[in-house]
């Protein structure tokens, strides 16, 4: 009974000695002169920059340098999978091509633009 008595008190103890450690004040002279400029490496946090461009940014950038139009179609990005999976398939060019005026609803010369800058932004191949 007494060894119960002896823990408990020791557990008193201690949660009364984590306590008065909450209370203390963290600004200290040290901390404080830290606190007014922004730590080192986080400068990635301002707003605005990025860490890298993915793939889809890539891809829809490069559409735009073909015709700033195709950017904005609905489900261009399925439409640039679908180009890429034709590729892997070693589909022809003039099929490719094709396919992307197809999808696309553009003429040939715009397509052959199209599948170029596919091939080069989003395509793994």
């Amino acid at each position: 009974m007494r060894a119960m008595r002896v823990w408990v008190a020791g557990a008193a103890v201690a949660i009364s000695a984590l306590a008065g450690c909450a209370g203390s004040n963290p600004a200290t002279p040290a901390t404080a002169a830290s606190t007014s400029e922004a730590p080192r490496g986080a400068e990635f946090l301002q707003p605005g920059l990025r860490f890298s461009e993915g793939p889809e940014e890539g891809y829809l950038r490069a559409l735009a340098g073909v015709d700033a139009r195709l950017a904005e179609i609905d489900g261009v990005l399925s439409h640039g999978r679908s180009i890429c999976l034709d590729i892997r398939q070693d589909k022809t060019d003039a099929q490719v091509a094709g396919n992307a005026a197809t999808r696309f609803k553009v003429d040939e010369t715009t397509a052959k633009a199209i599948v170029e800058a596919t091939r080069a932004s989003l395509c793994r191949v």
